[in-house]
C-alpha cells in the first residue's frame, strides 16, 4: 500500500470511529441534551452539573426541587404525594444562587410551566456577587447549557461520556434492567453515605466565647447592595415574571453550632440583618412563599442529626417537606403549629424578633457540655 493510500485509509478509519462514537452518544443521549430518555434504556442519574440541564429541558414535570446539598436528601415522591404534582429533583451541590436560577430559567425557556419550585436560601450564599459561579468545583459544562451547536463536539466526542454513561445505558437491556431513570428519590441522595454526630459538628471545640466586638447590624452598605442584587437577579425577578408559579423558598435549619460561631465572632446580628433584608425583598412577590426553621431547637440543638455545622440528616429533610406541604395545603391555622414556620407580611416582624431573641440569648456552651 502506498503512503497516500495508507493516509487515506487511516483518515477514513479515524472519521468512521469518531462518527461511531458521536452516533452512539447522540442516540443514547445520556445527558438528555437533545431529547427525553429513550424508553427502551435505563439511565443512571449521578452527575448533577452534566445531567440537570437536560432533565430540566426535556423531562415531563409539574414541580421542581432544586438548590444546594440542603436539598439532596429530599424525596421527590413525598412532594408529589403531598401536593399532587409530578416532581423532578435537580440539585447542585455547592451552587450559588445564580447557578440555581439559571437552571430554573431553562425550565420556562424550554416550554415548561411548573406549578411549584422549591429551593433553599443558604445563609452562606446570601451575600455573594449576583453573577458568581463555582468554578472551583471543576470545569463548568457550558457546552451543555449554552445554545452553541459547535460546542456539542465536547459532548458527542467525549470518551468519559461514551464509556461511563452512553455504553452502560446502551447495554442495560441486556443486563435485564427496567427501562427508565434513577428515581428522583435516589438521585443525589447521600444520607446513607454520611456520618452524623457531635464530634463531626464541633470538631474538638470546647467552648463558645463571648464576642470581643459586635459588628453593627447591616452596617456594611456594600454587602447590603451585594445581597440586594443577588436576591433581585436570582430569586425575585423570576418570580415576578411568572406569577403562575409558587416559589417556595426556605432558610435551612443550620445547627446551633453555626449560630454559636457567628455569635462568638460578633457577626450574629449582622447575618440576621441580611436575612431580614432578603425576606422583605421577597415579600414584595405574593407568589414567593418563605419558610424558616430556626426556632426548632429540638432539631438544631440535636447534634446527632448533623454531619457538620449545616448539613442535617434525611429525617430533617422529611420534616421540612411535611411542614411545607401542610402549609401549602392550607393548614396553617390549625393547632398543629406552635410557632409559624411560614413567614408572611403579617408575621415577619414577630418571627424575626423571636428568632433574634432565641439566637442572641441561647446557651451555646450547652452544646459542648
Amino acid at each position: 500500500m502506498t503512503g497516500k493510500k495508507w493516509f487515506k485509509a487511516i483518515l477514513i478509519l479515524t472519521i468512521a470511529t469518531l462518527a461511531l462514537i458521536a452516533g452512539v452518544v447522540y442516540f443514547v443521549d445520556p445527558f438528555f441534551h437533545y431529547r427525553a430518555p429513550n424508553g427502551k434504556l435505563f439511565y443512571k442519574l449521578y452527575d448533577q452539573r452534566s445531567q440537570n440541564d437536560g432533565i430540566t429541558r426535556n423531562f415531563d414535570y409539574e414541580a421542581i426541587i432544586t438548590g444546594t446539598s440542603m436539598c439532596e436528601n429530599f424525596k421527590a415522591s413525598q412532594f408529589e404525594e403531598g401536593l399532587y404534582c409530578k416532581t423532578v429533583k435537580v440539585v447542585y451541590s455547592g451552587a450559588t444562587y445564580k447557578e440555581i436560577n439559571d437552571n430554573l430559567k431553562v425550565s420556562y425557556e424550554s416550554g415548561h410551566n411548573p406549578e411549584y419550585i422549591l429551593r433553599p436560601l443558604d445563609y452562606t450564599l446570601l451575600v455573594r456577587d449576583k453573577d458568581e459561579l463555582r468554578d472551583d468545583m471543576g470545569e463548568y459544562p457550558y457546552w451543555l447549557t449554552n445554545d452553541n451547536p459547535i460546542d456539542d463536539v465536547k459532548y458527542l466526542l467525549n470518551k468519559d461520556v461514551l464509556l461511563r454513561y452512553a455504553i452502560p445505558a446502551l447495554v442495560s437491556p441486556l443486563q435485564g434492567k427496567t427501562p427508565g431513570v434513577t428515581s428522583f428519590d435516589d438521585y443525589s441522595y447521600t444520607d446513607n453515605d454520611n456520618q452524623y454526630g457531635k464530634d463531626y459538628v464541633l470538631l474538638g471545640k470546647k467552648r463558645f466565647k463571648e464576642p470581643e466586638a459586635i459588628e453593627y447590624p447591616g452596617s456594611d452598605t456594600e454587602a447590603m447592595k451585594t445581597l440586594h442584587d443577588n436576591i433581585e437577579q436570582n430569586v425575585v425577578s423570576l418570580a415576578r415574571m411568572h406569577p403562575e408559579t409558587k416559589f417556595i423558598c426556605f432558610f435551612p435549619p443550620y445547627s446551633m453550632v453555626y449560630w454559636g460561631n457567628l455569635y462568638e465572632e460578633g457577626q450574629l446580628d449582622n447575618i440576621l440583618a441580611y436575612k431580614e433584608a432578603a425576606i422583605n425583598q421577597m415579600l414584595e412577590c405574593d407568589n414567593i412563599h418563605i419558610y424558616s426553621f430556626t426556632t426548632h431547637t429540638d432539631i438544631t440543638a440535636d447534634l446527632s442529626r448533623y454531619r457538620d455545622q449545616a448539613h442535617y440528616d434525611a429525617g430533617v429533610n422529611s420534616f421540612i417537606l411535611d411542614t411545607i406541604i401542610m402549609y401549602e395545603n392550607g393548614y396553617e391555622e390549625t393547632d398543629m403549629f406552635t410557632t409559624s414556620d411560614r413567614i408572611t407580611k403579617e408575621n415577619a416582624i414577630d418571627y424575626l424578633m423571636t428568632e433574634k431573641l432565641l439566637l442572641g440569648n441561647y446557651d451555646y456552651n450547652s452544646l459542648v457540655d
